[in-house]
């Protein structure tokens, strides 16, 4: 998957500072513990904001903040997954993501809005529910795992990789199919993102190309939206 320069720059920062708190200081949160059951997550659309007249310093400054604010809340145990969205985009204003371990969109934003370029305009935050049995609270402890396995200055973006999401609206036997099928490491009900405020099914997919997804959707029955996204290896290791 060929990603436009800068989101590769942004998500490589992104992960350099992401280690860092993972091998140096980083807290675990609830790790360990079994989850039986679904869960509330906060969701998080990273689009495009109104601000276009901020000069170079001032961009620097917003984005600087940016990733330093996100190390913060990875380090609180708050952030659980970001990265950014590339090709295939399934909006033209979409930016990237975040997944917080709040169950409370009011919780969530409150995390979300300390973002130094939502505070500057250049990004907006649209946040949703997103339901989901899968612990992604693990996903601190198996991104620590491969840093220490990666030993000392690991190459940026080491531990990361292109996934694609697709999106469908929710539809419970849908949802079951998807749950068991092939290639699909989280499924989600991400809550009021569909049309007319309806909830929509969430998959993370073990595909890096549009074409490997489409050999994973085709198999269920519904026509799915692709989301291209670069993240985290952890989380094709979720079990």
């Amino acid at each position: 998957m060929n990603f436009p320069r800068f989101v590769l720059t942004a998500l490589v920062v992104f992960l350099v500072l992401f280690a860092g708190v993972m091998l140096f200081g980083g807290r675990i949160v609830m790790a360990n513990l079994p989850q039986d059951k679904p869960r509330d997550y906060v969701f998080v659309f990273i689009t495009t904001g109104e601000a276009t007249d901020l000069t170079p310093d001032e961009q620097r400054e917003a984005f600087g903040g940016h990733f330093s604010n996100m190390r913060r809340m990875a380090a609180a145990g708050d952030l659980l997954i970001a990265g950014p969205f590339g090709p295939p985009l399934a909006k033209p204003d979409h930016r990237g993501l975040f997944v917080f371990d709040a169950e409370t969109i009011e919780e969530g934003m409150a995390h979300a809005e300390t973002d130094p370029t939502y505070q500057a305009g250049v990004f907006k935050l649209t946040p949703h529910l997103l339901t989901t049995d899968e612990p992604l609270t693990k996903l601190h402890e198996l991104d620590m795992k491969a840093l220490e396995e990666l030993g000392e200055n690991p190459p940026p973006g080491a531990n990361a990789r292109a996934y694609v999401l697709a999106s469908a609206s929710f539809d419970e036997k849908l949802y079951e199919q998807a749950s068991k099928a092939e290639g699909v490491l989280i499924v989600a009900r991400l809550h009021g993102s569909g049309e007319d405020e309806s909830d929509e099914i969430l998959l993370w997919l073990d595909a890096e190309n549009e074409d490997a997804a489409k050999e994973i959707t085709s198999g269920l029955g519904d026509e799915w939206t692709l989301h291209g996204w670069y993240g985290s290896k952890a989380i094709g290791l979720l079990d």
